[in-house]
């Protein structure tokens, strides 16, 4: 494979005389002219939010086209653990208001309630479960009658939304 800067030479990449730039002007504030200083911050951020919409773009063209180069000819290889494919993003969320995993949890765990936490061997997160650690605790038979799995649709098509995903077996088959 080769590496980005023989695709863009570093040397021919403007980006990187932009981000120079950038961090140059940065470098020459004026403390004692902070209208200046004003203008030139709202400039540089107005240019870094405008690169980063053109970034992300770019990005999601980018996407697309690998999306129909893997499927014209198959998963790109990275190393030899690592390649890219084209998966769907799937989001596993509880079923109900969580009071069957609880009562799971709580079965599975003889009782302990150290369990209903975040921290490490705890089941709880944000959304609140950790569904690897509450799968790991009640089994996937429990699981499935818990949780339910949503694919993410393309807003567009109403389809399940392909992206390019990085598989490294270093971390699991």
């Amino acid at each position: 494979m080769q590496p980005l800067t023989e695709v863009i030479p570093m040397e021919v990449n403007p980006m990187h005389k932009e981000i120079a730039d950038l961090k140059t002007l940065l470098t020459k504030m004026q403390p004692d002219n902070w209208k200046a200083n004003e203008r030139r911050m709202l400039r540089m951020r107005d240019f870094i939010s405008t690169t980063q919409r053109e970034l992300r773009a770019l990005a999601e063209q980018l996407e697309t086209e690998m999306i129909a180069h893997i499927d014209l000819h198959g998963d790109i290889e990275i190393s030899e653990t690592e390649r890219l494919y084209v998966g769907n993003t799937k989001t596993n969320k509880a079923i109900g208001d969580g009071q069957g995993i609880t009562m799971a949890v709580l079965e599975a765990g003889g009782g302990n309630l150290e369990l209903l936490t975040s921290g490490e061997g705890g089941v709880l997160a944000s959304q609140p479960w950790k569904y690897g650690a509450v799968k790991a605790l009640i089994g996937e038979a429990k699981m499935l009658e818990l949780f339910s799995v949503e694919v993410k649709q393309d807003l567009k098509t109403g389809r399940a939304q392909r992206v390019v995903k990085s598989y490294d077996s270093k971390f699991g088959a």
